[in-house]
């Protein structure tokens, strides 16, 4: 695109252009030269004889061509080739005029031609001189014709060819100038009009131009300034500056922008090198905003290019938050520089794409012993801390896939070609705009071999508990220390040892008792702690040939002793070479000796207790057979004498009775309430009776156990008590199907007591409730049941008085009753090796739960 002329500038349309005037300048000269020389040859032809202009003719013609030839070769320039070639023409003319001895020669068209000529090619101010020179030069030639004349032959005026063609020739010359003159204006009104339609478009581009950067300066998020470059004067501010510098706008429009600086010389090297320079970036300066605070800043300016108004635009940029952040940024940098090179863990740097180290720290590099130097420049690949591409790839896609690792496990080869276990930890970081791996190595070899020794030294201390423990606990102590002989021992009576096991070469040994005298095993059950002969084993002690038969040169070993410090027994360990005693060794010996004396404790308690359950046994056998013997006498007993006692009673009962009859008439009211006394006491005392004797019966004879249909026995036990009291209302839930392995006389009378307690009991309520059903399963998988009423129930503070004879919660005069039910409930529960408990709330009820056991097998 071309640049926009400015307003106002002038157009010149009344010459014509370079290549125009060159080219119309060398077709005139072709036309003057070949119209002079045709001249000169009809003259030469037509003229009469001494009135030949011929020679005028030829001067013209060789003036056009060495015009031509000079424009041709560019060794003239247009302007003064018209110049010649117009004062050629005149010059031409005048000759002509006098050689013919008059101005009215029939060349006088060439005047005219010279005048249009220097009109068309050189402009007003050649015009005008070549119009005056034209009109002098006739003046004076019309003079010297008036006068004296021009001394030839008198001109002949009369007409024919010859001036026909001259005459001809000079009127085509000017016409062939005039069509030219009016190509050359059409092509300038051409010119014109284009240059119009473009300077009206670049008006208009020039105008949305100012629309685009109106909005850009207004809406622009840094502080923009537009200044006259003349005086300094502030002509605009946009939103950002009022916003960062605290001013309005109109504050600071038309002042100088001196107060806006915090250095007044600062802004005066700035506004020279400035106008030196007419553009600058980003120079650092201090402003100072409204309320007299001041913020590091960069400010970024460039001056126009019009002449007439000359404009700075200024751009400000408020660099505080920057600068405190890159300070941040470089302490930051600074502290991670100090961590990082110091640190005492090995720290390396490496790209993510192709693992070259790019920076390590100064720690000692444990995994692989190379130094910083050996790594930089290298990958970790060929530095063997990948031992291949693969296993580099797997750590790079966890490292991408999770954007860090922690403690990942690998292999890496030392600088000596040996294998290192190692951990790494790593992270992804960018530097420059690069994915870079910043990660730490730890060697944990020989953490692995601790490992290893710890998992020896587990699987020993918890292998299987008795004799089997021992030689478990020998075979992995002899792994772990690498030892030729290891024995675990048990002191007998005296000074000798009965082996619990014995491993040698890498396999178990026959157990074996031996005495003590003479060996190390005797110094280490004398001494106190761990004893030690790292060398001269067989040398130190002559009086054990078998040691130097062995060919065992290094023992350690540990006493193991009671709580009481008696010593119990001894672990051991022997080596064929010299040993050099590690701490780990120390350890590990006495881990193992801590766990074989624990276990040997446990063992010879468990002996312990071994001999005394067998005495224990036989001595609750013969504690059992006795109860047994004394229940039985006791049953009897009891049966016995209520037996007995029923026959006095039925004597006293009868005659009571019959003596009351007798009586009836005669006695009165207080001898009849004595006899009735008696009557009811021997009732009673006959319910006792055979409540003793049922209570006996339950624990006399052989359980006979089947299946019984509970819901069956309960519903027939429950119409025997209602046929009893048939207008009594009572609500029954029974659940069928209950079913339960006992003897079914037994059940019925647990139901009889049961269910007769909750009808006893509940009969003061207008509707008695009875539930009976399954409570899911006791402890030993037996059905357990439930039976529920809400009769007067009882206070739980005396539940444990419920079950024990004789034993009754509520008064004779409100409930009859002996006593003696429950307990009999309860012996028949226990005889089938069931559970009976209760649940009661006064006033609300309560709730009995039973089971009959699960029947011994046979």
């Amino acid at each position: 695109m071309q640049e926009a002329e400015p307003a106002g500038t002038p157009v010149r349309v009344d010459t014509p252009d370079a290549a125009d005037l060159r080219q119309a300048l060398l077709w005139m000269c072709q036309g003057v030269g070949i119209a002079a020389l045709l001249v000169a040859v009809l003259d030469i032809a037509l003229a009469p004889p001494g009135q030949s202009e011929a020679a005028v003719a030829g001067l013209m013609a060789a003036v056009a061509w060495a015009c031509w030839f000079g424009l041709r070769r560019r060794l003239l320039s247009p302007v003064l080739v018209a110049t010649l070639v117009m004062l050629g023409t005149l010059v031409t003319a005048t000759f002509s005029v006098i050689a013919y001895g008059s101005v009215r020669t029939a060349v006088n068209f060439l005047f005219v031609g010279a005048v249009v000529g220097a009109g068309i090619f050189l402009g007003r101010r050649a015009l005008l001189a070549m119009l005056v020179g034209t009109l002098v030069l006739l003046a004076v030639l019309i003079a010297i014709e008036s006068g004296p004349g021009f001394g030839g032959a008198p001109p002949d005026f009369s007409v024919g060819l010859r001036v026909w063609f001259t005459q001809a020739v000079a009127l085509t010359a000017v016409g062939l100038m005039v069509m030219h003159i009016q190509a050359v204006n059409q092509r300038a009104l051409i010119r014109l009009r284009q240059e119009l339609e473009r300077r009206r478009h670049t008006e208009q581009e020039r105008d949305r131009n100012l629309t685009r950067f109106a909005r850009i300066f207004r809406s622009s998020p840094s502080p923009m300034i537009a200044q006259s470059a003349r005086n300094g004067a502030i002509l605009d501010v946009n939103l950002a500056f009022e916003r960062c510098y605290g001013y309005h706008r109109n504050q600071v429009l038309g002042r100088e922008d001196t107060f806006l600086w915090a250095d007044p010389i600062e802004r005066e090297r700035y506004v020279e090198r400035l106008t030196r320079e007419r553009h600058l970036e980003h120079h650092r300066c201090r402003g100072r905003r409204a309320d007299g605070s001041t913020f590091e800043a960069l400010i970024s300016s460039e001056t126009g290019s019009d002449e007439e108004d000359l404009l700075i635009i200024s751009t400000v940029t408020d660099v505080t938050s920057r600068e405190e952040l890159l300070e941040r940024l470089r302490r930051s940098e600074a502290r991670f520089a100090t961590a990082f090179n110091f640190a005492p863990l090995n720290l390396t740097i490496t790209r993510l794409s192709d693992g070259t180290f790019l920076e390590v720290n100064r720690a000692e590099d444990r995994a692989q012993g190379l130094k910083p130097e050996e790594l930089k420049g290298r990958t970790s690949v060929e530095s063997g801390s990948w031992l291949s591409p693969d296993d580099r790839q797997r750590f790079v896609a966890q490292l991408q896939r999770d954007g860090r690792v922690d403690a990942y496990e690998t292999r890496m080869r030392h600088k000596d070609g040996s294998l290192v276990d190692a951990r790494l930890w790593a992270e992804v970081i960018d530097i420059d705009g690069e994915p870079c791996i910043l990660a730490s190595t730890m060697n944990i070899s020989e953490e692995k071999r601790r490992e290893a020794l710890l998992l020896e030294v587990a699987k020993g201390v918890a292998a299987e508990t008795g004799e089997a423990f021992f030689s478990a606990l020998a075979q992995h102590l002899s792994g772990a220390i690498n030892a030729g002989l290891v024995m675990v021992a048990e002191v007998r009576e005296g000074s000798a040892l009965d082996t619990l096991a014995v491993w040698r070469d890498g396999r178990l040994s026959r157990n074996f008792g031996f005495s003590v005298i003479g060996t190390p095993c005797a110094d280490t059950l004398g001494g106190d702690g761990l004893m030690t002969c790292t060398v001269g084993l067989a040398e130190r002690y002559p009086g054990a040939p078998q040691l130097r038969a062995q060919g065992y040169q290094a023992y350690m070993g540990q006493a193991l002793r009671d709580a009481d410090g008696q010593t119990i027994g001894l672990l051991m360990a022997m080596w064929r070479e010299p040993l050099t005693v590690k701490a780990d060794t120390q350890a590990l010996l006495s881990i193992f000796a801590a766990r074989a004396q624990a276990e040997l404790l446990r063992l010879r308690r468990e002996r312990e207790i071994v001999q005394l359950n067998e005495t224990l046994e036989q001595r609750v056998r013969e504690r059992t057979a006795e109860l047994q013997k004394l229940n039985a006498e006791l049953d009897a007993f009891a049966y016995s004498v209520s037996h007995d006692l029923k026959s006095p009673l039925r004597a006293i009962d009868g005659f009571t009775q019959l003596l009351k009859e007798q009586l009836e008439s005669q006695a009165d009211d207080e001898t009849r309430m004595l006899l009735d006394r008696v009557l009811s006491s021997s009732q009673r005392m006959g319910g006792i009776i055979n409540d003793l004797l049922g209570l006996a019966r339950v624990s006399q004879g052989v359980l006979k156990r089947s299946e019984v249909d509970i819901s069956a026995l309960a519903r027939s036990v429950l119409d025997q008590e209602l046929a009893r009291h048939p207008q009594r209302p009572v609500h029954i839930h029974l659940q069928p199907g209950l079913m339960a392995h006992v003897d079914p006389d037994l059940a019925r009378i647990v139901l009889e007591n049961l269910l007769g307690n909750a009808l006893k009991y509940s009969r003061q309520r207008e509707t008695a409730e009875i539930t009976l059903g399954l409570d899911g399963d006791d402890d030993q998988g037996a059905p357990r049941f439930f039976l529920r009423d809400n009769g007067t129930g009882f206070d739980m503070a005396y539940v444990d008085q419920l079950f024990k004879p004789f034993k009754r919660l509520h008064r004779a005069n409100e409930f009859e009753g002996t006593g003696i039910g429950l307990a009999t409930v309860r012996r028949i529960i226990d005889r089938h090796g069931g559970h009976i408990a209760a649940e009661g709330d006064p006033g609300v009820g309560a709730t009995f739960r039973f089971s009959f056991g699960v029947p011994p097998l046979e």
